[in-house]
């Protein structure tokens, strides 16, 4: 296996340098003399940028807080009813895997992302990964009636039946897994909500979380969660402004690199550096093999 890391906002260091891991240093391709001479400038936007980011981070933080009260709200008001949500958990797992067989002893997760939080806000590529395979499960419902639990249930489930699977994690709590592929069965479990719903398309199973709870009259109730729910969204909003800022600053540092950079030498090392990996890659296959 062959992997490459930019490490310009997520360090990494090498663990085991040499032997396992190889450095590309693309500062051997820039001219010192000329980023010396915008010193002060380029330490001044990356400070810039640092400080719009620190912004954007604390805007997330109290988005994902709002967000969990508007979760809190049908489990503290005793309107979720859990009997209900088990036999709907355990019906759609047995309509997903009745009469399927197992496919691998040694099942594998992968742990990916759907969507991301951009300087242009929230970018989803959901249909990309869903839209050409055969089944889809759309799942609808209010945020806090049990979407994510269910997904997390049938990978489990697949899982435990030798099924590989994909898991989409969310951008704003990966801890949370939104939509789910089981590619040995051509299929997909994919959370509709915002801010990424999905529309169904013709042979689509819509499930609905909400035949799970029972309404909340209570309009003192119903104003708090509708008002942390606003809250979230303008939380987002800022967040995103922030990043969007944090961006324009980034692409004003980078026109004091540009012309202090040897694309023809980077070009080179590019090449060099891809041969490399194809000749690591025919070492991997030699040992499988």
């Amino acid at each position: 296996m062959v992997s490459t890391v930019d490490t310009t906002l997520h360090v990494v260091d090498p663990k085991n340098p040499g032997a396992v891991d190889e450095i590309v240093h693309l500062g051997d391709h820039w001219n010192e003399e000329g980023l010396r001479a915008h010193k002060k400038e380029i330490l001044a936007l990356n400070q810039e940028i640092g400080r719009l980011f620190k912004r954007a981070y604390s805007y997330l933080a109290a988005a994902h807080l709002f967000l969990e009260e508007v979760r809190s709200h049908y489990r503290e008001t005793g309107a979720f009813n859990v009997g209900a949500f088990d036999k709907l958990a355990l019906d759609l797992i047995h309509e997903i895997f009745a009469g399927q067989t197992r496919q691998t002893d040694n099942p594998k997760a992968r742990h990916l992302f759907a969507t991301a939080i951009t300087p242009d806000g929230t970018v989803s590529y959901l249909d990309t990964i869903v839209g050409h395979l055969k089944k889809r499960y759309i799942i609808n419902g209010d945020d806090g009636t049990g979407k994510t639990t269910l997904v997390r249930r049938i990978m489990d489930a697949a899982l435990m039946r030798g099924y590989d699977v994909e898991a989409y994690h969310c951008a704003l709590d990966p801890s949370r897994i939104e939509h789910l592929v089981i590619p040995g069965l051509d299929l997909a479990v994919v959370n509709s909500v915002e801010p990424h719903y999905y529309k169904p398309q013709n042979g689509d199973v819509v499930v609905d979380t909400m035949t799970c709870v029972r309404p909340v009259s209570d309009p003192v109730l119903q104003a708090e969660r509708d008002t942390a729910r606003e809250m979230y969204r303008r939380c987002m909003e800022e967040a995103v402004d922030f990043i969007h800022r944090a961006k324009k600053v980034h692409d004003e540092m980078e026109s004091y690199y540009i012309p202090n950079m040897n694309f023809q030498d980077i070009e080179a090392r590019r090449q060099k550096v891809l041969a490399r990996i194809l000749e690591l890659a025919e070492e991997v296959n030699g040992q499988q093999g």
